[in-house]
């Protein structure tokens, strides 16, 4: 009769909180990318209708409103980053190690796509809503 060990543990260790919240770190990363994407194609579909009303502000008011926003996610990102520490993500593996990654990349994300925003906006300034009048 063969005998068989069995390692039972009486209690599994406690989870680690994050020390901001889930939703905020979340919001920030994810909130440059996008915004980006919804100002590409909010201003691809407005665009048309612009040149035929030549109401070229509502463009410009997308552009305004997508800037705002990746920029909000970007604060987001520096303010989580400021609450959980003002240092670089280690490789510690502890949840204050994974939120300062996350902020850091709400931070640097909100700011890349924040410009990326700009250069779309760039575009409609120097070419019009009428590129093909």
């Amino acid at each position: 009769m063969a005998t068989e060990t069995v390692d039972v543990r009486a209690e599994i260790g406690k989870r680690e909180h994050s020390p901001v919240s889930d939703v905020a770190q979340w919001a920030s990363a994810l909130g440059g990318p996008v915004v980006f994407l919804l100002n590409l194609e909010v201003s691809y579909v407005m665009l048309d209708w612009a040149c035929a009303t030549g109401q070229d502000w509502t463009v410009h008011l997308a552009h305004v409103v997508a800037l705002a926003l990746a920029i909000a996610a970007c604060l987001l990102g520096v303010a989580l980053w400021r609450r959980v520490g003002n240092e670089w993500p280690d490789g510690g593996g502890t949840s204050t190690s994974r939120s300062r990654f996350m902020a850091a990349i709400g931070a640097l994300g909100g700011a890349l796509f924040a410009l990326a925003i700009v250069a779309q906006w760039i575009t409609v300034v120097v070419l019009g809503t009428c590129p093909r009048a």
